[in-house]
């Protein structure tokens, strides 16, 4: 038996109370991390990806924000059922839809654009990505959207996606990579 004026008796009690103390630090910890994940994975998301932005005026240079790519959509062409040399072109499952675009580096270094990060979207909502492979050959000029794009210049380009046969673009997805949730906005008639 330990006698009251033992000073094991304090140690040992000492020694659990700060097990306990750890251990509930450590439970607490893990239901704070189990939390943040149940949070993260069942926040709402809006459907469709990106804000959609209809009705802005275009933006001109002045307008531009430093950092990151400006894009223009100077036209869409349907109905192209192949790309490339013969031989070698790309056939389109469906159509490829081609979008002309100018883009910009606002940023302060010479930045590759991520091509594959756009997006474009039918009436019925649903996406489509850019076909990589026929991208190649389609972006074939000095400079291209392939290359890195100096800071303050513009380089010309065309995004092809290969839709449905049946398909009605209507909007695209700008992004500058594939970690920023880009601006959605609407795409002008196809020739």
């Amino acid at each position: 038996m330990i006698h009251p004026d033992d000073d094991g008796a304090d140690e040992w009690a000492l020694r659990w109370r700060a097990r306990i103390w750890v251990g509930g630090g450590v439970f607490i910890a893990l239901a704070l991390i189990t939390f943040g994940i149940w949070a993260v994975a069942t926040a709402d998301r809006p459907d469709g990806g990106p804000a959609v932005i209809r009705g802005l005026p275009a933006a001109g240079p002045a307008d531009a924000a430093p950092g990151g790519f400006g894009m223009r959509v100077k036209s869409v062409r349907c109905g192209v059922s192949a790309v490339g040399p013969d031989g070698l072109e790309q056939r389109a499952q469906g159509q490829f839809c081609l979008l002309d675009v100018r883009v910009t580096n606002n940023g302060l270094e010479p930045e590759l654009f991520d091509s594959s990060a756009q997006r474009v979207y039918d009436t019925n909502g649903a996406a489509y990505a850019v076909a990589d492979e026929a991208a190649v050959f389609l972006n074939d000029d000095s400079p291209t959207l392939l290359d890195e794009i100096e800071p303050g210049s513009s380089v010309n380009g065309v995004l092809p996606f290969d839709v449905p046969k049946d398909a009605q673009l209507s909007e695209v997805s700008l992004n500058g990579s594939t970690a920023t949730p880009g601006i959605r906005m609407s795409l002008p008639t196809a020739e």
